[in-house]
């Protein structure tokens, strides 16, 4: 986690014109109000995310079919 971590913020701190970042696991394109949009290439992280969601957030997530 600190390693993904590490590598978006010296991405932003070299890249200062841009607001994208992408690796292997994930594209991220990030605003200056904070948030970030993230989409994922790998769909098994999809699925930890979301068990990690339910996890903390029982309810939070859509029944699955």
């Amino acid at each position: 986690r600190a390693d993904v971590t590490r590598r978006l913020d010296d991405h932003i701190h070299e890249n200062r014109g841009s607001n994208r970042y992408e690796d292997g696991m994930f594209k991220i394109k990030y605003f200056q109000k904070g948030t970030a949009h993230i989409t994922f290439k790998r769909p098994e992280l999809v699925d930890r995310l979301n068990d990690i969601i339910a996890r903390h957030y029982p309810g939070m997530l859509a029944a699955t079919q």
